[in-house]
């Protein structure tokens, strides 16, 4: 029943963005036919695969908006595909991208397949924004159809949220319909009616949904006066619908006879044919005490479901749980516990599927109520062995992970100082190529600025006074018998813009760095041995200049 909900939800929020669709894209040539909306609308149900190949290239044609093509795969996923994450994800691209015209016929179109999504995902509260938004939107632009179907859908999340609280706006959603002169929009109206009784049972309104199913039968015959052209069998199976849910109240409400006749109404149609109808009626002889109806529709049903691959679903246990009320009804307490424990496995098996857990199936047939409470308590300390062993293999999963996330990030971090390294020692070579340069070159052919420099240069290296902590630009102008401002000149414009204090320490972290790849002294010696007086401060330069500390420089030194 809910997959034919969405494909009906599907294809009436398409068809609602058609006119405008037809301007939004280029006009194709007849061999381009196939590359539209409007083609692919029509075959995304039944030939999915096809249409994807199909948008791909509309969409390097140009025949189709990029925003279009989006809007039509996320339909595709989603409806003829079953595919609703990526469906969600193709939808999103549309809605989120940046730019997007909210006015535009393909995002309130993409908005309402959007609220489809969620809400079969039973994300009522996402659903209820979307559908508000779209609601805002559509009123704004005028398009009525859209409207209601996103009031019906903020309706139907509501009633998620909170029973009786959507069924106003299901009733707005019913109304817009009804008003439009819009002979294509009408069967919207039913479908619409068709969710508010059930909603109406459910809430155990039954006489308001008794109301609506005659409303809707009265209307439906309007609609087929009117001439008003669907599908063979389409107003039988409306008919069916409308019967089922009217003779469920009926009964409900104790009129038995209006029931009686609502079911005989309700058999005579085809509706009464398809496993979907004969789910809807079961309630009907539930209440009406008819085991034998009840056993022969559920064993339908439950071989329709089981062929269908469906035994972990919602409805699957309302089948169990239809079976418990009868049977509690009638007095046979053993089948009803019977059923109840069937109907509580299979929810504990939802349970465990919707937390992305693997579902244990049960298919165990219970003879006594001795052996079902015993089998109640196997399985559940087989539970509960399970869970022990799924978190303790999650947790050695988690631990592996771990252990090769840290594995990976050392080596990583590895490879990278060692790039690191091979880029310091080039750049000492360079420096020390660039210093053996400037030696060997004539005083003659240097300035007087160079000149300084160059004995500069040859101070630190042959009596090393950087060595000392207490070398400043004093100190190092009067080794060098000068002004300490004529040193300042000079290093600043020999050693591109150095202060004298920057070029003592880079000479202390040059000899710092030696020593600590050619020697084993301790950190402390090293600095010490190079000039510096703070430990913070000695670790601050190193890692400022060479990228890495002086432990990891000197473990990937000796490497």
């Amino acid at each position: 029943m809910k997959k034919l909900i969405f494909i009906f939800a599907a294809l009436m929020a398409l068809g609602a963005c058609q006119e405008k669709n037809q301007s939004t894209t280029a006009m194709p040539s007849d061999a381009d036919s196939i590359y539209t909306y409007q083609y692919i609308k029509m075959h995304f149900v039944k030939e999915p695969e096809r249409c994807l190949g199909l948008i791909d290239t509309a969409e390097m044609k140009g025949t189709m908006t990029v925003d279009s093509c989006n809007m039509m795969r996320g339909y595709v996923y989603n409806t003829g595909l079953h595919d609703r994450k990526q469906g969600r994800h193709y939808m999103r691209l549309v809605l989120d991208r940046e730019g997007i015209d909210k006015t535009s016929d393909v995002y309130l179109s993409t908005l309402d397949g959007y609220t489809t999504i969620c809400m079969s995902e039973g994300k009522s509260e996402e659903t209820l924004n979307a559908a508000l938004e779209g609601i805002e939107l559509a009123r704004q632009l005028g398009f009525k159809r859209q409207v209601a179907s996103f009031y019906a859908t903020a309706g139907s999340a509501m009633e998620l949220q909170r029973p009786g609280s959507g069924e106003a706006y299901l009733r707005k959603a019913i109304n817009i319909i009804k008003s439009l002169d819009d002979a294509g929009a009408q069967p919207k109206a039913s479908y619409y009616m068709s969710l508010l009784a059930q909603r109406l049972g459910e809430n155990k309104k039954y006489a308001e949904g008794a109301q609506v199913c005659r409303e809707r039968l009265a209307f439906i015959d309007e609609m087929e006066q009117k001439g008003i052209k669907k599908p063979a069998g389409y107003y039988e199976k409306q008919r069916g619908g409308a019967y089922c849910v009217l003779a469920c109240c009926e009964a409900e409400l104790g009129n038995m006879d209006e029931a009686r006749r609502a079911a005989e109404n309700y058999e005579k149609t085809a509706y009464a044919m398809t496993p979907t109808g004969q789910f809807n009626i079961l309630p009907y002889y539930v209440k009406t005490g008819n085991k034998a109806r009840v056993e022969q529709l559920s064993e339908r049903r439950e071989d329709f479901m089981r062929q269908q691959g469906d035994t972990i679903s919602m409805l699957y246990r309302t089948l169990f749980i239809n079976k418990a009320n009868l049977y509690k009804a009638l007095g046979d307490y053993r089948q009803a516990f019977e059923a109840t424990t069937r109907a509580s496995i299979i929810q504990d098996s939802i349970t465990a599927r919707e937390r992305d857990s693997k579902a244990e199936e049960y298919e165990v047939k219970f003879k006594t109520q001795e052996a079902e409470m015993a089998l109640k308590e196997k399985e559940t300390t087989e539970r509960i062995h399970l869970i022990i062993i799924i978190s303790l293999a999650a947790i050695l999963l988690l631990g592996a992970l771990a252990l090769w996330r840290i594995i990976l990030d050392r080596r990583q971090l590895n490879k990278r100082n060692r790039d690191l390294y091979d880029t310091i020692q080039q750049m000492q070579e360079k420096e020390n190529e660039a210093e053996k340069t400037l030696e060997e070159t004539p005083m003659t052919a240097l300035s007087g600025n160079q000149q300084l420099y160059q004995r500069i240069v040859s101070t630190m290296k042959e009596q090393k006074p950087y060595t000392n902590s207490n070398l400043n630009r004093d100190n190092l102008a009067q080794m060098l018998g000068t002004n300490y401002n004529l040193v300042a000149d000079a290093i600043r414009e020999c050693a591109n813009g150095q202060s004298i204090g920057d070029f003592i320490d880079e000479w202390r972290l040059r000899h710092a760095a030696k020593l600590l790849a050619e020697t084993e002294d301790s950190i402390g010696l090293v600095m010490s041995a190079s000039g510096f007086v703070s430990r913070s401060h000695f670790n601050t330069l190193f890692r400022k200049r060479y990228k890495l500390t002086p432990t990891e420089y000197r473990k990937i030194s000796k490497g």
